[in-house]
């Protein structure tokens, strides 16, 4: 990172959603190897692991759905990332391209829900971390604390985001090293691979993979500072692997203090495996600080989606002042969710994330296939802000009033087929029942809306092929 990108980390951010200037872009990829890496490797994250065990596997096969997960997850999460290089914008206004100008708020709307939902989940987890690191802080003003930490840096912005990524990277390191020795020292860790059931497995595997999967609506929100000529295979493998390494090590540590202690309660089991004392706090606190900074990812991205909301409607002007209050909905709204979460906290999460699943896997098939084999990242970027223009109205591409109805036909398909595949507590599908109860929802919501959406868009790329020539 450069010495003028640190320099500037402490002024508040007052770019939004329209296209970065040539002359504020900076960095390399590998900058963001240390924004995933980090925001994932933080003891808190082990919670998401811990789900594999509550939904009935066990060792062996919840450290396998995590992994494989993890990859499947990172892979999709990191194609989006080349886009914010290659366009300048944050991801949801870039929707408009494939979406509709008014299109693009199907997308928003799902954006919001999951901001402000991960939102209210991390900061119950950081301040889980922070009350259970300090017990005399009841856990309502733990969880306060850690969301005015994440307020602060979203405030201030992308490069506080990334500077606090990169200072945080080695004691995280060094923390999830130091418990998960702790945990293998404990001992109870019986590897027994004939316990497979196929429903907990692909469930886990499942909820692993939106885990990443969810980052996708504002992946590009960190990457569209850097220079426009950067290679989309570097922000690949950056982001790749800085969000697949740092969430399976925190993940299959959570496996292993899941099968040793309670599933349910992360922090507390944590607590219980060094039997508390000044190595519990220090790590507790330095997972409830980290909780805080990834968070972060969570009000800034929703600050950056509220403005690209408002903008289908009405012109918007980049100030201090109107971050300030694009944040404030998210920030207060989920302070009120998280101070009021329910006891049965796991189960709701793996709810929320199954939810999650079925609304922004068909999202990025369109995007990812629109992007990288139907425009092959040929977009008009200005008309994304002109509200009578190429994305509002174009035959070509059903779009009409805004809306492109091949996206949306294409999306709405990919829904429908995958509802009879979910199964989260709430939605128990018929093929789910057949298929040992898995929610298996996220592979037709996948195949489907790809293949409807390039059998829809066969005409387009016939005519980009006619217009080279």
């Amino acid at each position: 990172m450069s010495d003028e990108m640190t320099t500037k980390s402490s002024a508040i951010e007052v770019e939004h959603v329209h296209p970065i200037p040539a002359d504020a872009r900076q960095g390399t990829a590998r900058d963001l190897f240390p924004v995933w890496f980090s925001a994932n490797l933080n003891v808190g994250n082990a919670f998401f692991g811990a789900l594999a065990v509550v939904l009935g596997n066990n060792l062996f096969w919840a450290i396998v759905a995590v992994v494989l997960g993890n990859i499947a997850g990172a892979v999709f999460m990191a194609l989006h990332s080349a886009q914010g290089a290659k366009l300048g914008v944050p991801q949801l206004i870039q929707s408009r391209g494939q979406f509709g100008f008014y299109g693009a708020l199907l997308p928003v709307a799902l954006a919001a829900f999951l901001y402000l939902g991960f939102f209210a989940t991390t900061a119950v987890i950081g301040g889980q971390a922070l009350s259970a690191a300090a017990p005399a802080i009841d856990l309502p003003i733990s969880i306060v604390v850690v969301a005015v930490l994440s307020l602060v840096l979203a405030l201030i912005g992308y490069r506080a985001i990334h500077l606090a990524a990169r200072w945080a990277m080695w004691p995280l390191a060094l923390a999830v090293v130091v418990v998960t020795i702790a945990s293998l020292i404990h001992g109870g860790l019986v590897f027994d691979v004939s316990g497979f059931q196929v429903g907990p497995f692909l469930s886990a595997f499942g909820l692993v993979t939106t885990f990443l999967l969810t980052y996708a609506p504002y992946v590009s929100d960190y990457s569209r500072y850097l220079p426009v000529d950067t290679k989309p295979k570097d922000t690949f493998s950056w982001g790749f692997w800085g969000v697949c390494l740092g969430a399976t090590c925190t993940m299959v540590l959570g496996v292993f203090v899941g099968i040793q202690f309670d599933p349910n309660d992360t922090m507390a089991s944590i607590g219980q495996l060094f039997g508390g004392g000044g190595v519990t706090a220090v790590i507790l606190l330095v997972t409830a600080a980290a909780v805080g900074g990834n968070n972060a990812l969570n009000l800034y991205g929703s600050m950056l989606n509220l403005i690209t909301a408002g903008t289908a409607f009405v012109k918007i002007k980049a100030s201090k002042a109107v971050r300030i209050w694009m944040l404030m909905p998210t920030f207060i709204i989920g302070l009120i969710i998280a101070l009021f979460a329910s006891a049965e906290f796991s189960a709701n999460v793996s709810i929320f994330l199954s939810f999650l699943l079925l609304g922004f896997v068909p999202w990025g098939a369109v995007n990812l296939i629109d992007y990288y084999w139907v425009r092959k990242g040929e977009y008009q970027v200005d008309e994304f802000f002109n509200s009578r223009g190429v994305y509002f109205h174009d035959p070509k591409t059903w779009t009409y009033g805004g809306v492109n109805w091949q996206a949306i036909v294409s999306y709405l398909i990919g829904v429908a087929v995958a509802l009879p595949f979910m199964n989260n507590g709430l939605i128990h599908g018929a093929a789910s029942k057949f298929l040992g109860d898995a929610d298996l929802s996220w592979i037709p919501g996948l195949i489907v809306t790809g293949g409807v959406y390039l059998l829809i868009t066969i005409p387009n790329r016939r005519s980009a092929v006619v217009k080279a020539a």
